[in-house]
């Protein structure tokens, strides 16, 4: 706040500077504040009149009277209003001392908060199971009368209203389901997708109160201009668009909404026992309570607005050189718990747009952020992701993110590498290094049930595989092998899952796993941590002997990455064909290729060596046969190991003349044409 205080301080020098004549900034120019009272959770404000300087429809700037602190068309034209507040409000209420002031996730002391309002916690277990089994008790008797289909609409509506009227953790969970049209039917996906920026706002008001006391200034200090009205607004807060006073910058305001910690930190506390009746009826092998409090942690650390201000330096120092990809600027000195003040971004939701090349820049922007950096954006959902006029994807929300250790990293990448070369042996022991499997596990016995289950997905090859066709029988083969899911991994798989949702809005028919490989062939090619090396070459060599078949597919993958999808056009693949070739061979001098270089070679001088007594042997033989006399047969220096790298440098010969030969029949078809 001091912070805040002092930057807002000298912003107003600075502009004081530029302009000593002007008059007090014509931000907000009260007639009469409003008075506000906090009864039972609920913000009860009387009328006020503000003359405010803000954004018109046009984006000019107006002078406007307002008798209303919310004005908003959206809102205005549904009749929504703050239902959180209303039915929800009594958390706030009950618990604000205590519930409200917590920083960071601790689930004993919100444990201790309400195991001393047991009448609380059953009025909040009553309306969960009233405002759920309500909706669900309308959609068992529109089956009964035959109106399933008519009422579809309606009853998504419905549960959207629900899920607003519970607030945020059941927002939030509904959040992470609303971008997967493969398991969501259209109708309801319409309407969870308003649970991203289109939830009824709280009063504007409260809004300016709390940005002034968060801040430790008035909100004229530091702004010029502000919205009369939020331009979104989700579970946790809403935004406005502002004007910084010093050089009329565009920002993003984001204000937490009042109440939001003390009700998430009660539903947290539910759903943990819940959890542990799942778990002791279901006999389930994961978790289930640490996976619900790596969930909460993510949560909490979403509210602490300053936390997710410094994530978004991190994130755009990471990441905001990446090509096509936009980092909005943060304000760190203008923030606070619940303020956060950023860059404005201009564009539409992901989705919207259709463009299937952002996709693609999303998929190789998260796996450079799980794989490489291992600071990643937990909440890509698609509010959060933007397509900036100028074409370029940019991220907005830097809340819920998550981090991953080098070991797991390298160990998801082992576990793909594996599973695409059908090593299955491998890839149980990479479930055991990921923490799926406990180390006393019958590994014979786990790799019989992998190769079981993901054989028939494999087989299609790599391009064709989908995340549905791996998860066939996996579920009985998790509980046979008491598999469980580890805490981190939760935020890890809702990333994956929210992006490929994205992917599929776009094209039905996209494989994620298809768009990934080619980055986790390249890296694997050329990254130089031992570990990583150590599975290349125990990819690449069985028994002793270099497969060549896995060292095309991995270079041809990781060529593709650079080379871009091939199309049925002759010309098209003659431009590919060579550039194939051109790239191969200056992948194989750059070098980031030096180990598999240096394998290359190991095997190239084995073969040439083999070659070399195979010459000798020819023609001693060719000797012996044309010398008329009788002498002792000569001996035969070749041994078994000598035809193997003699095979060996065979099939490398092979590889790069087939892709020459490519080029050539190119060529000769081009030729013929031509006369």
């Amino acid at each position: 706040m001091a912070a805040a205080a002092a930057a807002a301080a000298s912003m107003y020098a600075a502009c004081a500077a530029v302009h000593p004549c002007s008059p007090a900034i014509p931000f907000l120019l009260p007639k009469r504040r409003a008075a506000a009272a906090v009864t039972l959770g609920r913000v009860q404000s009387r009328n006020a009149t503000h003359r405010v300087t803000c954004f018109s429809s046009g984006g000019d700037e107006v002078e406007k009277e307002s008798y209303s602190s919310i004005d908003n068309s959206y809102w205005v034209a549904t009749g929504e209003v703050d239902t959180f507040s209303k039915y929800s409000g009594y958390i706030a209420a009950a618990a604000t001392s205590e519930a409200e002031l917590i920083d960071e996730y601790d689930a004993q002391r919100i444990a201790a908060i309400y195991k001393r309002r047991p009448f609380l916690l059953l009025r909040r277990i009553i309306q969960i199971i009233f405002t759920l089994g309500r909706w669900l008790a309308f959609r068992y008797l529109d089956s009964l009368s035959g109106r399933s289909d008519a009422m579809f609409k309606e009853r998504a509506g419905d549960l959207r209203a629900a899920l607003v009227q519970l607030g945020p953790a059941f927002v939030k969970i509904a959040q992470a389901v609303s971008s997967r049209p493969d398991v969501i039917p259209p109708a309801y996906l319409d309407e969870l997708a308003l649970l991203q920026d289109r939830i009824a706002p709280f009063s504007t008001d409260i809004a300016l109160d709390m940005i002034k006391n968060e801040l430790g200034v008035p909100v004229d200090l530091i702004f010029s201009e502000i919205t009369l009205q939020p331009v979104a607004a989700a579970s946790l807060g809403q935004v406005y668009q502002a004007r910084l006073r010093p050089n009329g910058q565009l920002v993003a305001v984001k204000v937490q909404r009042p109440g939001v910690r003390a009700a998430i930190a009660l539903d947290i506390f539910i759903l943990r026992i819940l959890a542990g009746y799942v778990i002791k009826i279901g006999r389930f092998n994961t978790d289930l309570q640490a996976v619900v409090d790596e969930w909460a942690t993510s949560l909490f650390r979403e509210m602490d607005y300053l936390a997710e201000s410094q994530n978004g330096v991190r994130f755009r120092k990471c990441f905001g050189k990446l090509s096509d990809v936009f980092i909005p600027e943060m304000f760190p000195e203008l923030s606070s718990r619940r303020v956060l003040v950023m860059e404005w971004v201009e564009g539409k939701k992901l989705p919207e747009i259709k463009d299937l090349h952002l996709v693609e820049v999303g998929v190789y922007c998260s796996l450079t952020q799980l794989l490489d950096r291992g600071f990643y954006h937990a909440d890509p959902h698609p509010g959060n992701l933007i397509r900036t006029y100028d074409g370029k994807l940019a991220y907005i929300d830097f809340g819920m993110m998550g981090e991953i250790k080098q070991n797991l990293r390298n160990g998801l990448i082992e576990a793909c590498l594996h599973l695409i070369n059908r090593d299955f042996e491998a890839l149980a022991g990479d479930f055991v290094t990921l923490g799926f499997l406990p180390a006393s596990s019958q590994m014979s016995d786990v790799s019989k049930a992998l190769t079981g289950v993901f054989q028939n997905a494999v087989s299609k090859g790599v391009r064709n595989i989908s995340f549905g066709d791996l998860s066939g029988n996996l579920g009985l083969t998790m509980y046979q092998f008491k598999f469980r899911i580890p805490s981190y991994f939760s935020l890890v798989i809702r990333s994956l899952a929210v992006l490929e949702g994205i992917a599929l809005s776009v094209d039905p028919n996209y494989k994620v796993l298809s768009s990934s490989y080619p980055w986790i062939a390249r890296r694997v090619l050329t990254d130089s941590s031992p570990q990583l090396q150590s599975t290349l070459r125990d990819v690449l060599f069985k028994d002793g002997s270099l497969q060549t078949d896995r060292l095309e597919s991995l270079i041809t993958e990781a060529l593709r990455s650079t080379t871009g999808q091939l199309t049925g056009s002759e010309k098209t693949a003659e431009n590919n064909a060579k550039l194939i070739v051109k790239k191969t061979l200056m992948f194989a001098l750059s070098e980031e290729a030096d180990y598999v270089r240096d394998l290359l070679l190991d095997e190239l001088a084995k073969g040439i060596d083999a070659l070399n007594r195979a010459i000798y042997d020819l023609a001693a033989a060719t000797l012996y046969s044309n010398i008329p006399m009788p002498l002792p047969a000569p001996t035969t220096i070749m041994e078994d190991e000598d035809f193997e790298n003699l095979n060996t440098l065979r099939r490398l010969s092979s590889l790069l003349s087939e892709k020459s030969e490519e080029v050539t029949n190119l060529d000769m078809v081009k030729t013929k044409e031509i006369i």
